[in-house]
């Protein structure tokens, strides 16, 4: 008779491989987060069809774009693109996640396996030229896929600021052929609350802009279907730095 393994899931790792886990358990630590954000009214219908159910979409249907460098985190330095929709889940607001992009292994692995976060690898930039800021995104890269252009204007305190919880479609495809309607081994709602907060300058105002800004979907693509959340109106362009938290989430649906 053969000898059988030893390892336990009492041993196993916070993420595969378990026994060389790439990233560890929450919480995650954020510093200097550089973040541009753009919200747009867009199209009901198209922001429907996106929406899991169990969300209610909020009226007007209201969009953000993200782009985001971060300085420091404990999973490193990197870029991130995030597309929301607002919404809400038994009457508490969140915004739903249907994309987003990253520019680093270790929190693509974590976003996806640990919250369910729709992550790719694309390209992120946020760059600077006289007064103005510009965000972009590609992928693959030369394709634009996104462009977000503002400048800053007039400051915005911090209790002006919200972050509403994060949710996500946490989906597990099924390793076994069970058939054409057999569906994924998991799906969830899954909710997360984001702690981000504008750092406050020695000055006592906080490094948080407001100012008029625009934002185009350049490049369509099939792949990367951003453009369907079509900008119908400007609404709110804000940039500047912040201190965020990232911890465990809750699952709030479970589809199975």
């Amino acid at each position: 008779m053969g000898k059988m393994g030893k390892l336990t899931a009492d041993q196993f790792g916070a993420s595969m491989p378990v026994t060389a886990p790439a990233v560890q358990s929450p919480p995650y630590y954020y510093r200097n987060m550089e973040m541009m954000f753009i919200t747009y009214k867009t199209d009901p219908e198209a922001a429907l069809d996106i929406l899991p159910e169990g969300l209610e979409l909020t009226e007007p249907a209201t969009a953000t774009i993200i782009f985001a460098h971060y300085h420091f985190s404990t999973f490193g330095p990197y870029h991130e693109a995030i597309l929301g929709i607002n919404c809400s889940f038994e009457g508490q607001p969140m915004t739903y996640v249907p994309n987003l992009f990253v520019d680093q292994e270790a929190p693509l692995i974590g976003g996806r396996e640990i919250w369910g976060y729709p992550k790719k690898l694309g390209l992120i930039e946020i760059t600077q030229q006289s007064e103005q800021y510009m965000g972009i995104i590609e992928r693959p890269k030369g394709n634009r896929i996104a462009t977000g252009i503002m400048r800053t204007v007039d400051n915005v305190p911090a209790d002006d600021f919200t972050m509403l919880p994060i949710v996500s479609l946490k989906v597990i495809p099924d390793a076994e052929d069970r058939g054409e309607n057999a569906g994924p081994a998991l799906a969830q709602l899954v909710s997360c609350d984001f702690d981000v907060k504008p750092i406050i300058a020695t000055d006592g105002l906080t490094e948080l802009w407001k100012g008029p800004g625009s934002l185009v979907y350049d490049s369509p693509s099939i792949n990367d279907p951003w453009y369907k959340l079509a900008v119908e109106k400007v609404d709110n362009c804000l940039y500047g730095f912040f201190n965020g938290y990232l911890p465990y989430g809750k699952i709030i649906k479970d589809y199975l």
